[in-house]
């Protein structure tokens, strides 16, 4: 940037000076013919400015333009391109971050699906179970039932069997005491006879 400085001062200079250092005219010739001279070129009043600004320079003046830098001119540069980065980025940054909660939100949903078809599991199998005992006490109801009515059976049937072998008993012993009371006629018959 210095040496494009240096080499416009250079070349400014050596147009716009005459060859033995002064200008051909002290006092500027007004013309009337000013508008027409613009018209031609519209740079002509500025390279007057110059070379009059040029007439004034000295070393410090040449020493300051050559070592200074141009004027920044305001411009956005990175910053500009950052605030266009951030801007064509938010659309997409905004649906990214609308499926990432939504990514979380079924995360959660899936969660709570498995938790519910975990204690709908647990309460079918608490049913099984319960269902199961239930059967299983009511079969034990019934089958004690049937035991209670198995043992009453029983304690008939022994009490039957008592009473048939009691009868058949009185029966044994009234036939045998019929027996011996018909053996007893006999014998005496018998005895009578002899």
């Amino acid at each position: 940037m210095a040496l494009r400085a240096r080499d416009l001062v250079a070349k400014l200079s050596t147009r716009l000076k005459s060859p033995q250092g002064r200008p051909f005219c002290n006092t500027p010739t007004i013309t009337n013919n000013k508008s027409n001279n613009d018209k031609r070129d519209p740079n002509v009043s500025s390279y007057s400015q110059a070379y009059k600004q040029l007439d004034k320079l000295d070393f410090m003046t040449a020493s300051k333009i050559l070592f200074t830098g141009p004027p920044k001119k305001t411009k956005f540069g990175i910053d500009f391109h950052l605030v266009q980065l951030f801007f064509a980025c938010l659309p997409s940054f905004a649906v990214y971050l609308v499926a990432q909660y939504a990514r979380h939100e079924a995360k959660k949903m899936d969660v709570e699906l498995e938790k519910k078809k975990k204690e709908e599991e647990e309460k079918a199998k608490e049913m099984e179970l319960n269902a199961t005992k239930e059967a299983e006490d009511r079969s034990d109801s019934k089958l004690l039932e049937v035991k209670v009515r198995l043992d009453k059976l029983e304690e008939v049937v022994k009490e039957i069997a008592v009473e048939a072998n009691k009868q058949l008993c009185d029966s044994t012993t009234k036939n045998q005491n019929n027996g011996v009371e018909r053996k007893h006629p006999e014998t005496v018959e018998s005895r009578n006879s002899k």
